[in-house]
């Protein structure tokens, strides 16, 4: 009767496996309890209005289970064809309310129809998965459940533009989770609610309620994912996916409309279409409804948003979290009807894969605390890639590049002014002014590659997602406290701008294996400071593209300081002072440092003066000769190193002969303007530390190598050593020879240690 009958239809059912009915009941075999398939034929209950207010005025159907909440969500309307319900639990209930049949009895407004069966969970396979596939559970350290790329904490940190970057994927080492789906642990007093964990060791599934038949009505379901389980070292991400889209169908079209074939997948504000409602019920327009699937990034529903799906038929886009958490929230409409899907599509709901990814903890591939933003900082370089996670819709990254190093010397002072100057008419004695510092490092950077994927949505611009790149006009020595204090402003240039299909330079010969150069000037870019910003922004979410956004840069912080005070015109000379020994602590001397003086030859000249009564003292620590065959000897016959064995490389003196292109030489200057006169040549560092002494007060030391190839730099060629004057009694003796011509006597053996260096004064 309508407005007052109710009909009530339980079932409760247990399985029991097939067996002898003669064996005793002690030795029954019985199986996991069934689940119930109803599917209603033919159903017919009112008309169906709305999906969320006020949907079904004539009459309702509601499916509860045991164990379950009472959700209130409501079915009417009719159906196009069967409807499939599976159930979760051992009982099922089914609620049938008829307010009201239509006054028409050509047309009655009731009509209804159900099949029931038992399931057995073995044959549920899409729900539990296929059990006798896969049956072993493997052990080990967890990993990663995806191939990831070969690259650790190293090429991340300290390596050289000038060598080749091999970018290779090589698949990690896996666990192999079993064959039975996870289906997580329910929370109790949730429907649908649960939460899963570690499942880089399980076989994860998030699925909608009932899957794969009807979902109920008026749900908010959670699904947290969290890796409790990291190694050291690592930092877990979380994606869920399917790439099957037959395993996806949410409602997503109006209730006057059938699902499409082939359906589609709707995306973000596509899913949130609702009534618009009037006066009159009976003039209310059609609606779609609002269920859809959102994925946050992180464990609560205020954290971002990366992801937004409804419909189906298509693959779901990978969404992945920055951290060891994720969340999925499943909504839907307080009102329903039968009418989709066709009979071809009998699947409802959803299917989502779960996989866990292991990046290194101190790789800048992961955003620390939901701000995609990175310091880099040091005086070596390394790799650059996007961020292995997917970015909600008008995300920002920010790359700070910046070169340091220790604290340096302050430069040398000027010498004093005289303290009774001359003074002629005219004559304004002023102080010389300052001259502005240079930075200590450069930024060089080249982009190896920019690849933007195919949108899923509809709009793409050509530069909805961009990489820029900026260089700072004033550096600043420490980071910001708050993030938002480091972005490009006012006082930067912008030195590139990447699109979709706009690249102005690139190099991405580097990609390749074995390449035999680097990366050239015409290829990269060099900031005129000590700081460089990349600027990555991307107005859709990227777990959106069908291939994300995907950037890979080299990074080299150039350092241009160099030791001493300029001497020459070189570009490499320098020159130490005895009287501004205190400004240099640890009085070291080394080979430049800067990239750029490499290439196929150059020479690098350090002057040492003392004063009258001092000589130098040097001490070479570490010499790197570029593997060449060159070899230093000690000569007893001269006392001093000898080079042998290399036309390529040593450290010589200028007249010393047969040491070729790669020379560091010590020669001493026995008076001011005087040719040079050699002394030690040095090119392997099989007897480092050497010590050299010198027997004047000033002393050269000259660095040239030639034949150098496009990767020497100064990683494999280099010598630093330590300095000092030390004080010693002045030759007095006149020993310079002046005149067309004259004597020169010599007697042997010397005994005097002063002898020595008047003979060396007059050779």
């Amino acid at each position: 009767k309508p407005n007052q009958s109710v009909s009530i239809v339980a079932w409760r059912n247990k399985c029991r496996s097939v067996g002898n009915a003669e064996q005793p009941n002690s030795t029954r075999r019985f199986t996991d309890v069934c689940d119930f398939q109803l599917t209603f034929d033919s159903f017919t209950l009112g008309k169906f209005v709305s999906f969320t207010a006020e949907g079904c005025p004539d009459g309702s159907l509601q499916i509860s289970e045991a164990q379950r909440p009472d959700v209130g969500g409501l079915w009417c309307g009719t159906s196009w064809g069967p409807a499939i319900y599976y159930s979760e639990t051992q009982t099922v209930s089914i609620t049938l309310k008829l307010l009201r049949l239509s006054k028409d009895q050509t047309g009655f407004n009731f009509d209804f129809r159900m099949v029931y069966k038992m399931i057995r969970k073995s044959d549920a396979v899409a729900r539990y998965g296929n059990p006798f596939v896969g049956i072993t559970q493997a052990t080990g350290t967890p990993t990663s459940t995806e191939a990831s790329l070969s690259t650790s904490s190293g090429d991340y940190a300290n390596s050289s533009m000038a060598m080749p970057v091999q970018m290779v994927e090589q698949p990690s080492t896996t666990t192999k989770p079993s064959a039975e789906q996870y289906l997580g642990d329910l929370i109790s007093g949730t429907y649908c609610s649960r939460i899963f964990s570690d499942c880089d060791r399980k076989k994860c599934r998030l699925q909608s309620p009932n899957f794969p038949g009807l979902y109920p009505r008026n749900l908010t379901c959670y699904y947290a994912v969290r890796q409790h389980d990291v190694p050291p070292g690592k930092h877990a991400l979380i994606s869920v996916r399917q790439p099957r889209g037959q395993l996806v169908a949410i409602r997503a079209r109006p209730a006057t409309q059938a699902e499409s074939s082939p359906r589609e997948l709707r995306l973000w504000k596509d899913c949130d279409v609702v009534q618009i409602k009037s006066n009159s019920v009976r003039n209310k327009k059609d609606s779609c409804p609002q269920d859809y699937v959102t994925v946050y990034d992180g464990y609560t529903t205020r954290d971002p948003v990366i992801l937004k799906f409804c419909g189906g038929g298509e693959p779901v886009p990978e969404a992945t979290s920055s951290g060891t958490e994720i969340l999925v929230e499943f909504t839907t409409s307080p009102y329903g009807t039968f009418l989709h899907p066709t009979p071809p599509h009998s699947l409802h709901g959803f299917q989502l894969e779960v996989q866990v990814k292991f990046v290194d903890a101190d790789s800048p591939t992961y955003a620390k605390n939901k701000h995609c933003e990175f310091w880099l900082q040091g005086s070596g370089g390394g790799v650059l890639a996007s961020p292995r996670h997917s970015l909600p819709r008008n995300s920002t990254c920010l790359y700070h590049l910046r070169g340091a190093g220790p604290a340096l010397p302050s430069p040398t002072p000027p010498r004093p002014l005289p303290k009774f100057p001359e003074q002629r008419p005219g004559t304004v004695w002023r102080r010389p002014a300052p001259r502005p510092s240079q930075p200590q490092f450069r930024v060089w950077l080249s982009i190896l590659k920019f690849h933007v994927g195919t949108s899923l949505s509809s709009g793409d611009e050509d530069c909805s997602t961009t990489l820029m790149e900026h260089q700072r006009h004033g550096d600043r020595s420490a980071e910001p406290s708050h993030p938002q204090a480091a972005r490009p402003a006012g006082n930067t240039t912008l030195l590139a701008r990447y699109c979709k299909d706009k690249v102005p330079r690139t190099c991405d010969h580097a990609i390749l294996q074995n390449t035999s150069r680097p990366c050239s000037l015409g290829e990269s870019f060099v900031s005129s400071g000590s700081s460089l910003t990349i600027e990555m922004r991307m107005v859709e979410s990227t777990a959106l593209r069908r291939v994300p956004v995907n950037f890979r840069a080299l990074y080299e912080f150039v350092d241009l300081h160099q030791d001493g005070d300029p001497y020459g015109s070189g570009p490499c000379s320098r020159i130490f002072y005895s009287r501004n020994r205190d400004h240099y602590a640890d009085r070291r001397f080394q080979a430049p440092r800067d990239i750029f003086l490499y290439g196929r030859g150059g020479a690098k000249n350090i002057r040492f003066e003392g004063e009258h009564d001092e000589i130098v003292r040097l001490r070479f620590n570490k010499l790197l000769n570029g593997n060449r065959t060159c070899r230093s000897v000690s000569s007893k016959d001269f006392n001093r190193q000898l080079c042998v064995g290399s036309e390529n490389f040593s450290v010589k003196s200028r007249a010393q002969a047969g040491c070729g292109g790669w020379c560091p030489q010590v020669l001493d200057v026995p008076w001011p303007n005087a040719p040079t006169v050699q002394r030690d040549c040095l090119c392997s560092n099989r007897s480092l530390p050497i010590n050299v002494k010198s027997t004047s007060n000033i002393v050269e030391v000259h660095f040239t190598v030639k034949s150098m190839d496009a990767l020497d730099d100064y990683n494999n060629l280099f010598f630093e050593g330590t300095w000092d004057f030390v004080k010693t009694s002045p030759c007095l003796q006149k020993r310079r020879v002046r005149g067309p011509s004259g004597e020169i006597w010599y007697k042997a053996p010397i005994i005097d240690e002063d002898e020595v260096r008047h003979v060396f004064h007059t050779c």
